[in-house]
């Protein structure tokens, strides 16, 4: 058995568009075959603002139409509720695909194929991990759309484009310009040319006399609608403008079409189409010509081919060089005398062609929609006979906070250049705080992203980030998780890889997250509170990885302290370099001369008060201080002339600095030592404590010195050791290009592909 779940821009109503012929004809021609058809969802407080009516939610999964030669149960309709608009709930598309995802189970749909006809339907894909078919029928990429809406399309098509199995396109434009980065089926549209042999009646809500008419969906990215009324004005006395088919307008744009002498008679049954198209006097495409329209192939070519009426149409795709016989193209400046001309001279009283004209022969040489399903059929089952989807399991990112500009928000943008699609959770989320790259992500926060304090301030949010971490609940197959501390503790159904950067250092390293002079400090009193009931939700957290990974082997050590977890070594990768840089302009006059570089957040444990201390005894040497933080105050307070602190630096002026600096001084005890990988990107050596994450990435002798401990007296003999010291720029480069993104952007794809074709473990 076959199921689709087909994801459409179109409902499933009386107007019936290219699919609902491709579905109706795969029913019929395989008895196997199932199908959810998700219309467009319902959206109450759009219509409210635009129609004012009273808001409706969507009418949800219910039995589809009967259908001639189509058993019933093996069509299903699904209109969801989009209940707010994405500028407010940036998850309106994941909400959706859940929606969908819980249909197709109650429905009992396993394993089905996803066609995909709405772009937006890439969450689908990403949700799920379905073998897919992405349809293409309308370049939306073209459309004038905002740049936030134009954005999210571009994002949705990369994916779907990447990952569906098989792609079909319905127009040589978008074969041309979609084949330029995978493989396209060409599959135009067609007529159901039965319905237009059958004898068929003048529709009695027709108007009397000579009507000329446009069958469609009346839309402004098509329809150039001043051009309508301008041709409805013109044919006043001679002919009545009608338009059948759905009109998604607003009121204004209705007023102004009625006060032309336009007929809007609204969306008709399908079967009565070619009874308006056989009895119209002239067939109109008054359409804009724009890229967006270019790439289309309208179906109205072949009903009007069909009905071998006259057909006036603008310079559009689908009409120019379509071979039609009785065509004529215009320009829109000309396109009301055309229409003129083409209407038959009146033959009664009344200006009407009267009653026993006889209709013209239907043209037959237009392609059948039959054709189209049997195309269409070997396409589906090349789809679902693939794996494609599934090769690339569906991943979310998951990090503690986004609120700081360090090391373990890199590792994060590394991640995202792994996973370029996937969806970032955390408890919090400050765009002014962190690094701009994240602006691109699509960022997901728990409820205490409500609060402009703790988003400023993470540290106050202390005791209630458990309790927001198991708000956030990510369904994909492999959630890549970031963490310290917190982002463990993701609720998730799929299976999940810890990237760890510590274990929490407030419960096992508090003396150095704190700092000694804060034993009476109100967050000291909430952990000792706080404490045991912190610790098992921390190792019940950790618990739930089915993968440990750790940037050190100083992280490695601990990881299998705090949790018996044994943790593989996956250093983290540099990515500073390679830009360009900018001028700082507080440093300006220190540029030539050279400095000494400590690049570091302001706390307790990072030891830069140690070093202002050494260069306050060196006046002859300078050192250049960049971060910020908590300790950035009393830093400040007394520093001696040859020391400068600067905050909030770009990525570009942090290059600035590192190109200009002597060495790079990192005197604290990390966990991974990202900054002496990122001066050596520069060819500048490191003085580093000989402790911590630094025994992992500096190469003694080669790209760095160490110093025994943390005091002013080691620091001042490792500056004097390194000035000693002869050093080749081109092997420190070469030792950090061992810690590239690439290196660990491949190694991440490997561990999340190989544990996504694991059996799950719980």
């Amino acid at each position: 058995m076959t199921d689709l779940v087909v994801l459409s821009l179109e409902a499933w109503d009386q107007v019936w568009r290219r699919n609902q012929h491709l579905v109706a004809g795969l029913l019929r021609a395989d008895p196997t075959v199932r199908v959810l058809f998700v219309e467009p969802a319902a959206d109450p407080l759009y219509a409210v603002l635009r129609d004012r009516v009273v808001p409706r939610p969507g009418a949800g999964l219910r039995p589809g139409p009967v259908l001639s030669g189509v058993d019933g149960g093996r069509l299903f309709l699904l209109q969801p509720t989009k209940w707010l608009p994405r500028k407010v709930d940036s998850q309106v598309d994941e909400r959706l695909a859940g929606t969908v995802v819980g249909a197709a189970r109650r429905l009992g749909f396993r394993d089905p194929v996803l066609w995909v006809n709405d772009p937006s339907g890439a969450a689908t894909l990403r949700a799920t991990g379905w073998r897919a078919l992405y349809d293409i029928t309308d370049d939306w990429l073209l459309a004038d759309r905002t740049p936030a809406e134009h954005a999210r399309l571009v994002t949705d098509e990369t994916l779907l484009l990447d990952r569906a199995a098989e792609v079909v396109v319905c127009s040589p434009t978008l074969a041309a310009t979609k084949s330029a980065s995978r493989p396209v089926h060409l599959v135009p549209n067609a007529v159901d040319l039965a319905a237009y042999q059958r004898d068929s009646g003048r529709p009695k809500d027709l108007p009397s006399g000579p009507v000329a008419l446009y069958v469609g969906t009346v839309h402004s990215d098509r329809m150039d609608l001043p051009l309508l009324a301008r041709t409805g004005v013109a044919l006043a006395e001679r002919a009545t403008v009608v338009c059948v088919g759905p009109a998604p307008l607003a009121a204004a744009d209705r007023d102004r079409l009625a006060a032309a002498g336009v007929v809007l008679l609204g969306p008709r049954p399908a079967d009565t189409i070619p009874g308006y198209l056989r009895h119209a006097d002239v067939l109109l495409v008054p359409h804009l010509v724009t890229p967006f329209t270019q790439s289309l192939d309208p179906i109205k070519r072949y009903e009007y081919r069909a009905a071998a009426r006259p057909v006036v149409a603008t310079p559009v795709a689908g009409f120019v060089e379509s071979g039609l016989p009785r065509l004529t193209i215009t320009a829109p400046a000309g396109f009301p005398a055309a229409v003129l001309a083409a209407l038959p001279p009146p033959t009664d009283a009344f200006g009407g062609r009267g009653a026993d004209t006889a209709l013209p022969p239907v043209d037959t040489a237009v392609p059948d929609w039959a054709d189209r399903v049997e195309q269409i059929r070997e396409i589906v089952n090349l789809v679902a006979g693939s794996r494609v989807s599934r090769a690339r399991p569906t991943v979310a990112i998951a990090h503690d906070y986004l609120t700081q500009r360090g090391g373990a928000e890199r590792v994060v943008l590394a991640m995202r250049a792994a996973f370029p699609e996937a969806t970032v959770y955390t408890t919090l989320y400050d765009p002014a705080g962190t690094y701009p790259e994240f602006a691109d992500a699509s960022v997901v926060t728990s409820p205490l992203n409500r609060i402009g304090v703790l988003r400023r301030n993470h540290r106050l949010a202390l005791p209630f980030l458990a309790w927001a971490t198991g708000r956030l609940r990510v369904d994909v197959d492999v959630v890549l998780v970031s963490t310290s501390g917190w982002a463990h503790g993701v609720r998730s159904t799929g299976r999940r890889i810890v990237y760890c950067h510590n274990p929490a250092r407030w419960l096992y390293q508090t003396d150095d997250y704190l700092g000694s002079d804060s034993r009476r400090s109100a967050t000291r009193a909430a952990l000792a509170v706080l404490r045991p009931w912190l610790t098992r939700w921390d190792r019940r957290a950790a618990r739930s990885a089915d993968r440990y990974l750790a940037n050190s082997r100083v992280v490695r050590d601990r990881v299998r302290a705090a949790y018996g977890i044994e943790a593989t070594v996956l250093p983290a990768p540099h990515a500073i370099g390679g830009g360009a840089e900018d001028e700082v302009g507080a440093l300006s006059d220190w540029a030539d001369a050279g400095f000494h570089l400590v690049v570091s957040r302001l706390l307790p444990y990072k030891n830069v008060d140690v070093v202002v201390a050494a260069f306050a005894g060196m006046p002859s040497r300078r050192l250049v201080v960049v971060g910020g933080g908590p300790g950035r105050a009393a830093l400040v307070r007394d520093l001696p002339p040859n020391v400068r602190v600067v905050s909030g630096v770009s990525d570009a002026q942090l290059r600035w600095l590192y190109a200009r600096a002597s060495a790079l001084v990192a005197p604290s005890l990390e966990d991974y030592g990202l900054t002496p990988l990122e001066a050596a990107s520069f060819g500048v050596p490191t003085l580093a404590l000989e402790a911590g994450g630094y025994l992992d990435t500096v190469a003694p002798g080669v790209s760095g010195l160490f110093f025994a401990e943390p005091t002013p007296a080691a620091v001042t003999a490792a500056v004097e050791a390194g000035e000693r010291h002869t050093w080749s720029a081109e092997a420190i480069r070469a030792h950090a290009a061992r810690y590239s993104q690439e290196e660990f952007v491949a190694a991440l794809r490997r561990y999340v592909e190989e544990l996504a074709e694991e059996p799950m473990s719980r």
